[in-house]
């Protein structure tokens, strides 16, 4: 299983894309930097910037760059230096770094290449459907029926399933909550519940027979199964988002009551709205009302302005809206909580 799936790009440009904002680079920023096995972009961009997502800049990459990166390994040598008056991160060339270049290491070299944020924070996301319609999921395949009457399922168990079509792997899943926009209360979707891995034994024109590989929450007689899909490598690396773009947290997964570093939410824009895996939102919590007294001992309200509260990262799109990781956080954050493009310091 390919477990480094999200990649940094090396590609340099002669222009810069149209959300460069100003760029600082920390004093204290290494001219040379050599990449270990455990960084990620975001942790690297933390040497050089207060501000990882303008890590595009330092490589002085465009959009298209953006969207389709080359890949980076621990023992590569990244250099420093200032190009008229600008600063400019490189892929040191000269300095020497084992590299497996036959067809058969392809799938391992791609396994240790350095992803730009904690991929096991979001490794199991991005092979499962997390929103479905509800309609089309009710027509497909299920389990009808486990060993003596079971119920409730357990890895290792021989199931029985209606609908399967094809040989192979299979994911269970049921309905969860609906999400709603808290503004329009647009219905954005529906959550699927993963329940585990199934593989199929016999394909019959009736009843099909498979057995239980893994079970993640629980997988019982009732649920829908749904294809699972093959591995993908996605590469993208952290942009910020527009400043046209804002939206709200609309949940947290599995209801954690406010989520925190490295949790999964959802946010109320997708594909639609022209988000893409890689942006980066900030998380803006609206201050609260306080009582003010004057010298004169009169009293008035007053509002509390609306600070940035963390960052989050998109890493997966549907139509409606995305899921994103919280990459940090000064404190416990909540469904209704606003985002938009993220403040520089």
């Amino acid at each position: 299983m390919l477990k480094r799936i999200i990649s940094l790009a090396l590609a340099l440009a002669l222009s810069l894309p149209a959300w460069a904002d100003e760029l600082t680079v920390k004093p204290d920023a290494p001219s040379r930097y050599t990449v270990s096995r455990g960084d990620t972009l975001w942790s690297i961009a933390g040497h050089y910037l207060n501000n990882p997502w303008q890590w595009p800049q330092l490589w002085r990459m465009n959009r298209e760059q953006v969207r389709n990166p080359h890949w980076i390994y621990p023992g590569d040598v990244l250099t420093l230096d200032y190009a008229d008056g600008r600063p400019r991160l490189s892929l040191d060339a000269g300095a020497p770094r084992e590299v497996k270049l036959s067809p058969q290491a392809r799938a391992e070299q791609l396994d240790q290449a350095v992803s730009s944020i904690p991929a096991d924070a979001i490794e199991p996301f991005l092979v499962r459907p997390l929103v479905v319609d509800p309609q089309q999921f009710a027509t497909g395949p299920r389990l009808v029926a486990g060993p003596d009457e079971h119920l409730s399922l357990s890895s290792g168990d021989r199931v029985y399933a209606s609908g399967v079509n094809e040989t192979g792997s299979w994911q269970a899943y049921r309905l969860g909550k609906q999400l709603t926009d808290p503004d329009s209360h647009q219905a954005l979707g529906v959550e699927a519940i993963y329940g585990g891995d199934l593989v199929v034994d016999k394909l019959r024109p009736d009843i099909q027979t498979l057995h239980i590989r893994s079970v993640a929450g629980e997988v019982l007689v009732g649920d829908h199964l749904v294809r699972a899909p093959k591995q993908s490598f996605v590469n993208y690396v952290p942009h910020p988002a527009p400043a046209e773009l804002r939206g709200k947290i609309v949940s947290t997964y599995q209801g954690v009551a406010g989520a925190a570093q490295f949790s999964t939410v959802a946010i109320n824009l997708g594909a639609a709205d022209g988000v893409e895996p890689g942006m980066v939102f900030g998380i803006f919590k609206k201050g609260g009302a306080i009582v003010i007294r004057d010298d004169a001992g009169k009293k008035r309200k007053a509002q509390l302005p609306t600070e940035q509260a963390g960052e989050m990262f998109v890493y997966r799109v549907f139509d409606k809206l995305s899921y994103a990781l919280v990459l940090n956080s000064d404190g416990a954050l909540y469904v209704g909580d606003g985002i938009a493009s993220p403040e520089s310091e």
